[in-house]
């Protein structure tokens, strides 16, 4: 799990190191080469496509109640946005598709398209007053299955769970679980709660991290309705509230589900079952769709298709070229820390974020989230960095 700020001199010198490298790379035109060597890669405009979670009014309160690497302040996602603004045309996801599949980019200026996945009730009460202010498009990303109810995602009670159990003094290692949940948590159980966390994900399937879920909570005494406000999700006021605001509303499967940990006739399901209840309930198929925590497979994506969703947002952070798969969009996933230096925001660690410049000059290294089908095996890489959000 990527750090959070504190106060530590460790902290403030890892944070201002790596503000000195970005404001180094950007005085030297780092920023302005690759651009141009990507536009010519990309045969025209570059499409960045920036990915969020939770939006909070204050950083820290709503960090100390859940995943702090989902969670972007509202001061913070403005002034990101005001930033990529200035180098970027921003426009809704629709567009953004056109301009990938033009045979020879017609935009003068690179694009970028804002995104939020999950479907958080602060996407409506905090994201949505910014986006409004700026007058910028956006696409939400919501899980049918919760919406318009106080159920809460796999991901946030069972980081919840291990953080309590941690507290206690039960590292993740240690945990033992009563019955068929025991060997499922123990194969995945790492040094802390997000990196246990990221590998339950990826590796079991979606009932049986619901018995995890549920072991860990019981064993940590605590209840799916006793996690923070901030991890409550949309209800379909909300929704239709956004896309009044010019937010469009998109598919993010039912329950959240990794697709290429189901069987692909469930997960037909999870697509189909996501885009009928939001036709259903606001009057209009959604046309774009994204991979719950950015895992995806050829059937997968075929299934999708089939569906009828026009695009699919991964999470993997590389560039998106002209004429690429729209099934297979990569993503920014950005979060408070993203561009925070040691005493606050830091611009030049911003550009370096909106440009790629250290995954370009292979100081980062991209989340990869295509798997195999399951007829040729599949399973996650073990060298796969950790995913700090779902």
């Amino acid at each position: 799990m990527p750090e959070r700020a504190d106060s530590s001199p460790a902290w403030i010198v890892r944070r201002a190191v790596k503000v000195a490298v970005a404001g180094a790379l950007i005085a030297a035109g780092a920023n302005r080469a690759i651009a141009a060597v990507r536009r010519r890669e990309a045969g025209g405009a570059r499409v960045v496509v920036l990915s969020y979670h939770r939006v909070a009014a204050d950083f820290e309160r709503g960090a100390a109640g859940g995943l702090a690497s989902m969670l972007v302040s509202a001061a913070t996602l403005r002034r990101q946005l005001e930033q990529v603004a200035r180098t970027h045309d921003v426009v809704s996801m629709s567009d953004a598709a056109r301009i990938l599949s033009e045979p020879r980019g017609t935009a003068r200026r690179d694009v970028a398209t804002v995104t939020f996945d999950d479907g958080y009730a602060d996407n409506h009460d905090v994201a949505l007053p910014v986006l409004r202010a700026l007058r910028m498009p956006a696409t939400v990303y919501v899980a049918t299955g919760f919406t318009g109810t106080r159920h809460r995602m796999l991901h946030d009670r069972i980081f919840a769970a291990l953080t309590a159990l941690a507290r206690r003094g039960e590292a993740p290692r240690r945990i033992s679980l009563a019955g068929p949940a025991h060997a499922l948590y123990g194969a995945c159980a790492r040094s802390g709660p997000a990196s246990t966390l990221d590998r339950l994900i990826a590796r079991v399937p979606h009932d049986g991290l619901v018995l995890v879920t549920e072991a860990l909570e019981a064993r940590a005494g605590i209840r799916e309705e006793d996690l923070p406000a901030g991890t409550r999700l949309l209800d379909w006021e909300e929704l239709r509230a956004l896309e009044a605001g010019g937010v469009e509303v998109g598919g993010h499967s039912v329950r959240h589900a990794v697709l290429a940990n189901l069987p692909l006739a469930e997960a037909r399901r999870e697509i189909v079952g996501c885009r009928d209840q939001i036709a259903e309930r606001l009057g209009k198929r959604p046309r774009h769709f994204a991979y719950p925590n950015g895992y995806h497979t050829p059937a997968v994506r075929r299934a999708v298709a089939g569906a009828g969703f026009e695009t699919a947002a991964t999470t993997e952070d590389r560039e998106n070229l002209r004429g690429a798969d729209l099934l297979a969009l990569r993503r920014k996933v950005l979060w408070e820390n993203s561009t925070l230096g040691p005493v606050g925001y830091s611009p030049a660690l911003a550009a370096c974020a909106f440009d790629g410049v250290f995954h370009a000059l292979r100081l980062a290294r991209a989340v990869h989230g295509e798997r195999t089908d399951a007829s040729e095996g599949s399973s996650a890489d073990e060298g796969e960095p950790e995913r700090a959000a779902s």
